[in-house]
């Protein structure tokens, strides 16, 4: 996976942005989980597949300058931005790491906590990259992770047959991409055999109305995600027009709500 191609959105300046923004739409979310898994001044804090780095920032700002974040990523272009912005925001404490998350390797029992979003759904092994995470916490230290739950589960409101053959078309793209989506409801029995306990387990079932952040959040990823379905033959060029025929005329008539995919919130408590 070190092929830049292989992020399904790219890692160019407008994925950066679009990254950007989803993070600000995320980041309450973030600092609670955090504070339930106990992250504190002069901790080491692994941020696995940080790309960019807008969550390390603020790792680095829960860990203070005391403290260090390792931002893991295999993409050399998000971490050449990540390095960029750390020395313009003056945030010595964030190191970088470029590789696999598969191949991570940290010395035993050498970090305090780590964290995850969004990464274990596209692991073909996510049990194996636990594991190298549980060796590396050192004992009473947590892995924070945000994974998907129920990706079906977004909607319309009002329903719309058009907004659901987009998701259809996502979920097919899903099942092919070697990972399994909704691997949250896997993450307790994983946990399990790495030796962690689940401390938290909390479903996160958010709603917006037009134009909220949830509203614009998805918006920008359906517009970053849709295109490629058609290239890949997953949704017709008619079918993607009607789509964002759809998302406009709701957008424009502030009509109706937008049902995010049902997350789960995790803390796993090494024993």
């Amino acid at each position: 996976m070190s092929d830049e191609r292989e992020y399904i959105l790219g890692t160019d300046r407008e994925e950066i942005e679009r990254l950007r923004f989803q993070h600000q739409a995320w980041m309450q979310q973030a600092y609670a989980l955090w504070e339930l898994a106990g992250f504190r001044d002069g901790d080491v804090v692994l941020d696995l597949g940080s790309g960019p780095g807008f969550t390390s920032f603020e790792l680095a700002h829960v860990v203070g300058p005391a403290g260090r974040v390792i931002a893991r990523d295999e993409s050399a272009r998000f971490l050449a931005f990540l390095r960029a912005e750390r020395d313009r925001l003056g945030l010595a404490q964030v190191e970088t790491s470029l590789g696999r998350v598969e191949d991570l390797e940290l010395p035993d029992a050498s970090i305090d906590g780590a964290y995850a979003r969004w990464l274990f759904c596209w692991l073909a092994e996510p049990a194996s990259v636990l594991q190298r995470v549980a060796r590396a916490l050192k004992p009473g230290g947590a892995v924070a992770l945000q994974e998907y739950l129920d990706w079906a589960a977004m909607k319309l409101v009002p329903a719309s047959a058009i907004f659901d053959a987009g998701i259809a078309a996502c979920m097919r793209s899903w099942d092919e991409g070697g990972g399994k989506i909704d691997v949250a409801e896997l993450v307790p029995a994983l946990a399990e055999d790495c030796g962690l306990e689940v401390e938290h387990f909390r479903p996160i079932a958010r709603i917006g109305r037009v134009g909220s952040l949830e509203w614009r959040w998805l918006g920008g990823f359906f517009a970053s995600y849709l295109p490629k379905l058609v290239e890949r033959g997953m949704l017709t060029p008619r079918e993607l027009d009607a789509w964002r025929d759809e998302w406009s005329r709701r957008t424009q008539d502030r009509i109706g709500y937008c049902v995010a995919p049902t997350m789960a919130d995790l803390v796993l408590r090494k024993r």
